[in-house]
């Protein structure tokens, strides 16, 4: 990668769409982006924030949430952002810079977009404990029923399935995570089968990461994508294709033959990592402290999660 620039951005939304601004250089002028700009000198990434919010906007920053940094590839360039969602501002929002400015859902709208935009509101979608169904999965467990969904979200693991067997199981899932708003990821193997089912991502394993081709002309603009990663050379595919996050395993234990990371070999993969990491194998929900101590960002489970 021949250039390296940091970044913040600010996230502003009106009801139900986000504040862009139009790029009047190189590279990809005309494309839409947030708010924000390069880190200069020693500015720490909350003074850019703010410096950039006044030059380009004339508002001052009162409150702000940060949600971390990940690392966007562009072609001979590298881009980390570092994500702040606005809650209060002061002032009248106005072009400073006579720059055109527009409220959008990059998601449904025609317009172009800096290709990182995607993965900078996904980043905002993404739940801490991420449960992954057991074989043979045939039932929501009280457990989730009862739990605080804001924090969770699942993957309908497609082992063990017929392609009918697993589209009736994602129908299912799909009604229960609507009314709870738990976003739900399928596997890559069998989302092309689903229809108009409700999904919100697709989950790539170790195989299929290995097996990409032409991934970036077949992702979707709503959906989330992430992908199952034993080793740092699993990690560095998912950075060369933009991932949004990986689950890096086995931590503590197996029952398969990979080798067995442990709490420090997570984390040195991890800090390889551009997007958030979480961690699997003999986790359960009550590591997740354990787990942000060491570079990650969520812990994800099956058994332990589901009983």
């Amino acid at each position: 990668m021949n250039n390296n620039i940091e970044c913040s951005v600010a996230l502003i939304k009106n009801s139900v769409e986000y504040l862009f601004s139009k790029r009047r250089k190189e590279p990809f002028n005309d494309y839409y982006e947030f708010p924000g700009g390069k880190i200069e000198g020693s500015e720490t990434p909350e003074e850019c924030l703010a410096r950039e919010c006044y030059e380009e906007l004339d508002i001052q920053i009162n409150k702000s949430i940060y949600h971390g940094e990940i690392i966007h590839l562009y072609k001979n360039l590298s881009v980390k952002l570092h994500i702040f969602e606005i809650i209060e501002y002061s002032g009248k929002i106005k072009a400073k810079e006579a720059q055109n400015l527009l409220y959008a859902n990059p998601s449904t709208s025609n317009h172009l977009f800096l290709e990182s935009t995607t993965r900078i509101l996904n980043r905002l979608r993404l739940r801490e404990l991420f449960y992954i169904t057991p074989v043979n999965f045939d039932n929501i467990p009280q457990k989730l029923k009862n739990t605080n969904s804001t924090n969770s979200f699942i993957r309908l693991r497609s082992f063990g399935y017929s392609v009918s067997n697993y589209v009736l199981a994602a129908e299912r899932l799909a009604q229960f995570c609507f009314k709870k708003d738990i976003p739900l990821i399928v596997d890559k193997k069998f989302s092309n089968d689903l229809g108009d089912i409700n999904i919100d991502g697709i989950h790539f394993t170790s195989q299929n990461l290995n097996k990409i081709d032409n991934y970036e002309h077949i992702k979707e603009k709503k959906l989330i994508y992430s992908a199952s990663c034993h080793n740092l050379s699993d990690v560095m595919i998912a950075n060369k294709y933009n991932f949004d996050f990986i689950i890096l395993s086995p931590v503590i234990s197996t029952k398969y033959t990979q080798e067995i990371l442990g709490w420090e070999k997570f984390k040195i993969i991890s800090d390889k990592s551009n997007m958030p990491v979480f961690a699997l194998g003999g986790i359960k929900i009550s590591d997740l402290q354990l787990c942000k101590k060491f570079n990650g960002f969520g812990v994800s489970g099956i058994s332990s999660f589901w009983n």
